[in-house]
């Protein structure tokens, strides 16, 4: 029983500490995503208001 002890106490311990930067990573790509969907939807809103005819369409 000792000699199982150490290797799942290990295997436990990477686990929560992978869990723990899966999370920040997650949560820092959920606020790059919000930023860049306002943004996207800025430019739609300029889009929109700009006269298209006079200007030259962005290349998506």
């Amino acid at each position: 029983m000792k000699r199982l002890l150490l290797p799942v106490v290990l295997i436990a311990f990477a686990v929560i500490c992978l869990s723990i930067v899966h999370i920040d990573n997650v949560n820092k790509l959920d606020a790059q995503s919000n930023e860049l969907r306002k943004k996207h939807q800025t430019d739609i809103i300029y889009d929109n208001q700009v006269d298209k005819s006079s200007v030259i369409p962005k290349n998506k």
